[in-house]
């Protein structure tokens, strides 16, 4: 699988998930967890129920998608993002989370 950052609106499948769809709503995003500011490639929902609330949002890493049912919109601006993506964070203080 491309190593990439997915774009926004991507459907995927996780690996040992229990075969939900999520579609990615959220990138890099920062969250506390365990006292600790720590960041995770994507911030998703369930499909087809979307965000009920915002504590329904799941978060994962690159590693944790095992399949790419429905790639979202990519233009110039998007790809730019993708070139950008892995020198972003990996000029950040954060610590990369884990599920």
């Amino acid at each position: 699988m491309n190593n990439k950052i997915l774009p926004l609106g991507t459907i995927v499948k996780l690996k040992d998930g229990d075969n939900s769809e999520l579609m990615i709503i959220a990138r890099g995003s920062l969250i506390e967890d365990k006292g600790k500011e720590v960041y995770f490639d994507y911030g998703a929902v369930l499909i087809p129920q979307g965000m009920l609330a915002p504590e329904a949002v799941y978060f994962f890493n690159k590693e944790n998608v095992e399949t790419v049912v429905f790639e979202g919109f990519r233009n110039e601006k998007e790809e730019e993002f993708e070139e950008q993506y892995d020198n972003m964070i990996q000029n950040s203080s954060y610590h990369k989370g884990s599920i």
